[in-house]
């Protein structure tokens, strides 16, 4: 009669296993990365309290929380970092600087619907974005990913940023969707220097319809930094960087508001170390359509969208 062991085999199978769920640990591990993140829950305040409703085009600093595998949706315990780390956004370099009701043509804290022709005034930061990321796709918190994961709509705060249709309306100025108008410029300043900050956009778009003829128009941005580069990391369709690797446009028409389908939405990498500060130029480009700005009476219009900004572990 033939005999053997079967100890070996099994020795050799548990091996396996212990190697291949080690693999598995370390997998996951890599996968679970500590970020900075902006956050407004109540408990934890990157704005300190209370919070200013706009519209203001004054500088708005605000504070970055610890997030332990905040990479991931798993991370929403905050803690207070060891030494303060923030930033301060403000605006530069107007054209628009006497825009009645709204301060000036780009500020923070508001939005149409007011009045007829007045903005409404709104917390300066909030997260009242008017969209909810449920598949999870658009926004990404760490630089290495995974990609639509880290922010949490209902925890990062963003700053609400408006630029005003009103001056446009009042030059009529043209509308085609190869328009486009110098805003200003937004700057973000480190209070030290920092390395690869993710800027997640929402809702850069905006629509109006008067007698069923309508007009969209969003924000498009161009980093004027040198030696830092923009790399998307996830985000809707309409969200794109172009071949320079330092603008970020709106490539679909029509433009509309909603994230899910018109608005361009999504998180983009700024590579690069020692960044103490971050410039934008600030246009609005319509899209060609049949509508108009506004209406001499109906003249509160104007692209409403939220900033946040994320860090890796530094």
């Amino acid at each position: 009669m033939l005999t053997f062991s079967l100890s070996p085999l099994r020795a050799a199978f548990a091996c396996i296993f212990v190697v291949v769920s080690v693999s598995n640990s370390l997998a996951q591990s890599a996968n679970l990365l500590n970020t900075y993140e902006l956050v407004q829950d109540g408990v934890n305040n990157s704005r300190q309290l209370p919070v200013p409703k706009g519209p203001t085009s004054i500088p708005q600093t605000m504070t970055f929380f610890f997030n332990k595998n905040g990479s991931t949706d798993e991370g929403i315990y905050f803690e207070k970092l060891k030494s303060e780390l923030s930033v301060t956004f403000s605006f530069d370099d107007q054209p628009y600087n006497n825009v009645p009701q709204h301060v000036t043509g780009m500020t923070f804290g508001a939005a149409s619907g007011a009045s007829s022709t007045h903005v409404r005034s709104v917390p300066v930061v909030n997260t009242n974005y008017y969209f909810e990321d449920t598949a999870r796709t658009i926004f990404t918190a760490h630089p290495q990913g995974p990609a639509g994961k880290g922010v949490n709509l209902l925890m990062n705060a963003g700053l609400q940023v408006f630029l005003s249709a009103k001056p446009l309306l009042a030059a009529d100025a043209p509308k085609t969707d190869t328009s486009r108008y110098y805003y200003g410029k937004l700057r973000l300043q480190f209070n030290k220097p920092v390395r690869d900050p993710v800027i997640s956009f929402i809702g850069l778009g905006a629509t109006t319809n008067f007698g069923n003829k309508r007009l969209g128009f969003a924000t498009e941005l161009e980093l004027q930094t040198p030696a830092v580069a923009l790399t998307k990391l996830s985000g809707s369709e309409e969200m794109q960087i172009d071949m320079s690797k330092k603008k970020v446009l709106h490539s679909k028409t029509p433009i509309t508001g909603n994230c899910g389908s018109g608005a361009a939405c999504g998180s983009v990498l700024v590579k690069g170390s020692q960044i103490t500060t971050l410039v934008f130029n600030v246009y609005l480009r319509p899209d060609g359509g049949p509508g108009v700005w506004g209406t001499e009476k109906v003249s509160n219009s104007g692209d409403m969208w939220h900033i946040t900004v994320s860090l890796p572990e530094q």
